[in-house]
């Protein structure tokens, strides 16, 4: 099994940075820096494995979450549910399921209305900016897409708190992603 690891930042995977492909933040930067890897590795089978940092108001800083679908923000009318895939993993290795919402912005409510906040808060238990676009091009191109994300915030910090936490947590995902690749014994794409 092929691997490609792919994360927004450097600062989300720690010492696992050599070993991932870097997107960028956000949905747009996402999209291109996959399409340009897909072209890259025609003809190859692999899965995209996304890793990285999630705000959360279901679950506590430093746990680790395995997504089983993702919200798409202001794609209501999608024509297909975005559901990641999953490794069979041995039971210590087994971490909470979550919905993750994707948008363009900070989920916090200091960005959206009161009303709203609590609209997207029912729709899922998690919050990043790059999950559907690279959902979106994996599906569009048949490749398997499984995501993990570790909790950074409870939606009520700042950039430069999240620079300071993120350090102490990829190290913890760091772990994660250790045990995982020894069980699954698979090639990474560099």
């Amino acid at each position: 099994m092929k691997i490609a690891l792919f994360s927004a930042v450097p600062e989300e995977v720690g010492a696992w940075g050599s070993r991932f492909h870097f997107t960028g933040i956000g949905r747009e930067n996402a999209t291109r820096s996959l399409l340009d890897f897909v072209t890259r590795h025609q003809g190859e089978e692999y899965t995209i494995v996304n890793v990285g940092t999630v705000g959360s108001h279901a679950f506590p800083v430093g746990t680790i979450l395995s997504i089983d679908e993702i919200v798409s923000a202001g794609s209501v009318f999608n024509d297909f549910r975005m559901q990641p895939g999953h490794f069979s993993l041995s039971p210590e290795l087994e971490v909470p399921h979550a919905i993750l919402y994707s948008s363009d912005s900070f989920v916090s409510p200091k960005v959206y209305t009161e009303s709203h906040f609590s609209a997207i808060k029912q729709q899922a238990q998690c919050f990043d900016m790059e999950s559907s676009a690279l959902f979106s091009v994996a599906a569009s191109f048949g490749i398997p897409y499984v995501s993990f994300k570790i909790v950074s915030d409870n939606l009520d910090i700042t950039l430069d708190i999240w620079r300071e936490r993120v350090v102490e947590l990829s190290k913890k995902m760091d772990g994660y992603l250790e045990k995982m690749f020894e069980i699954l014994g698979a090639e990474i794409m560099i």
